[in-house]
């Protein structure tokens, strides 16, 4: 990617429509969890792990979205 601070930017979890999103893929996923403390904390740590993730030597992020694309494809 050409934007090396692409997700630094982002902050979803300040994005009220992301955080409600979050928190209605919670109620399916993880309904123990399905509040905005932790609907905002799972953004967060998103956030981080795709920094991170970029910045890794060897790590090439296309690849890494091409295979989440892949296997979504593979649920169908």
């Amino acid at each position: 990617m050409s934007n090396s601070d692409i997700f630094e930017d982002r902050h979803l979890y300040e994005n009220e429509e992301v955080i409600e999103k979050t928190i209605n893929y919670l109620r399916l996923n993880d309904p123990d969890h399905a509040n905005r403390d932790y609907a905002i904390s799972f953004l967060k740590f998103m956030q981080r792990f795709a920094f991170v993730a970029e910045k890794s030597e060897g790590f090439d992020f296309d690849k890494f979205f091409d295979k989440y694309k892949k296997s979504l494809a593979d649920k169908d």
